[in-house]
């Protein structure tokens, strides 16, 4: 998962050189950031966090936001709040599992690992319903990866991270044939 998770970090860098760098220094102790949280740190959020201190919600340089179009990854100093936040919305919605967040929208949506099962999830701040978007997180990365490959994610005429949203359903369907989410 560590090699995917570096690969993606180097496609976006192909696009945004400067991507990767906005996403240094990594907290040193991120370990007890997440500790306050969780009694088992998930191997997903443990390879992020090894290598990476995330986008603050207040990042300056808005072209070098997005982790995916439209998401930031959540900055280890901001995972705290986040959780809390996400928590807010579930509680609001009457959901009982426990999710740790992994990117957050402007609009408080997030994507989301479920603890029990490491299951990636989109949660909408304004929709009751969450959806499985990918059974693992190594499928999320692959499925990523892929679409830098492919050409999916692009940068806009003004710089800023983009995607063709019918090449992203075909292959996410792809690398996630049994999820419901991408077959719509």
């Amino acid at each position: 998962m560590l090699d995917q998770f570096k690969k993606y970090l180097e496609q976006s860098a192909t696009l945004r050189t400067q991507y990767t760098e906005s996403l240094l220094p990594m907290n040193t102790n991120w370990k007890q950031e997440l500790n306050g949280i969780m009694e088992n740190i998930p191997k997903f959020l443990e390879v992020i966090y090894s290598t990476v201190g995330g986008t603050k919600y207040e990042v300056s340089n808005q072209s070098l936001m997005d982790f995916i179009p439209g998401y930031l990854l959540i900055h280890i100093d901001e995972y705290q709040k986040n959780y809390n936040d996400l928590k807010n919305i579930l509680i609001n919605y009457d959901i009982d599992d426990d999710f740790y967040p992994i990117l957050r929208n402007y609009s408080s949506d997030f994507i989301a690992l479920k603890k029990d099962t490491h299951e990636i999830y989109t949660i909408l701040h304004d929709d009751t319903d969450i959806e499985l978007i990918h059974e693992n997180p190594f499928d999320f990365l692959l499925t990523l990866n892929n679409n830098y490959e492919r050409n999916v994610y692009f940068l806009d005429n003004e710089k800023y991270l983009d995607y063709d949203m019918d090449k992203e359903y075909q292959i996410a369907r792809e690398f996630n044939p049994s999820v419901e989410f991408w077959i719509e």
